[in-house]
């Protein structure tokens, strides 16, 4: 088993090199890292990003789509897919992740059967793209939030999209605390029912609310979520992602240590 990290986190407060060469250190062989979509000199960052990851021996094994259900990415959300796409495929990443809950709520009314039409004819670009390039997109486990109703929060509605396309390049990413949040006690079993189609992970835990916090720090049935990862076949990597705060960079080895002995931990339970 292989084990990943979401460089991008570490970013916030560490120096590219400083957090890329802790996270090598550390064990770690694999990173989710997406690019700085939204700016000019994007491709001179993720190339330059590139040359450091193979230079610690470090792979992008999958990159995140931006998602625009908060309107960060206004009219320009598809010219940032695409420049994500165009990373993925110059980094040889396995998976590109996205959030299947696109909607126009401004003109057209909100359905299940609206929305799943929307982002299949959303996405299918962006997915025979992937299939003419060699990856894959993997549609993740989300949750309702403040902004009410969230197509894909639902285990049938992920299922349904990632299904929709009729195709092997569509899969699920499964991130353990939005399942967590959405389906509690409930999650190992909706895991099991998703299978093989589950290819790639965000590994983080809570206690119900979205907090990516360590593993284990919550309360995930890690014993039992892991005998059922076990029992679907999962192959893929163990990857980890944060996403609140900021960890100053004279406590980011420890955490980077401590990060890859629980993913490890996990796995050999």
């Amino acid at each position: 088993m292989e084990y990943g990290i979401n460089i991008n986190y570490f970013k916030k407060a560490l120096s590219l090199e400083k957090a890329v060469e802790l996270i090598a250190k550390a064990g770690f062989t694999q990173l989710d890292y997406t690019p700085p979509v939204q700016e000019d000199n994007w491709k001179e960052q993720m190339l330059e990003a590139a040359a450091l990851f193979r230079a610690y021996g470090l792979s992008v094994h999958q990159t995140h789509s931006p998602f625009n259900r908060y309107g960060r990415y206004g009219d320009q959300h598809k010219l940032c897919i695409d420049r994500c796409a165009e990373a993925t495929e110059y980094l040889g990443a396995k998976f590109m992740v996205a959030h299947g809950d696109e909607f126009d709520y401004a003109n057209l009314i909100f359905s299940p059967e609206a929305a799943l039409a929307y982002n299949h004819d959303y996405y299918l670009p962006y997915v025979e793209r992937a299939a003419k390039n060699g990856y894959k997109i993997a549609f993740e486990t989300v949750f309702d939030d403040s902004m009410g109703r969230r197509f894909t929060s639902q285990a049938d509605e992920l299922m349904g999209l990632i299904t929709s396309y009729n195709s092997d390049t569509v899969v699920c990413c499964w991130d353990f605390g939005h399942a967590n949040v959405t389906f509690r006690r409930e999650a190992p079993a909706i895991l099991r029912r998703f299978g093989a189609l589950v290819q790639c992970m965000h590994l983080h835990d809570n206690t119900g609310v979205d907090a990516h916090q360590l593993p284990m720090t919550g309360d995930i049935n890690w014993q039992e979520t892991m005998s059922v990862l076990h029992e679907i076949g999962y192959t893929g990597i163990m990857s980890i992602e944060y996403s609140h705060g900021a960890m100053p960079e004279h406590l980011a080895a420890g955490l980077i240590d401590l990060t890859y002995r629980t993913a490890k931990h996990l796995w050999e339970m």
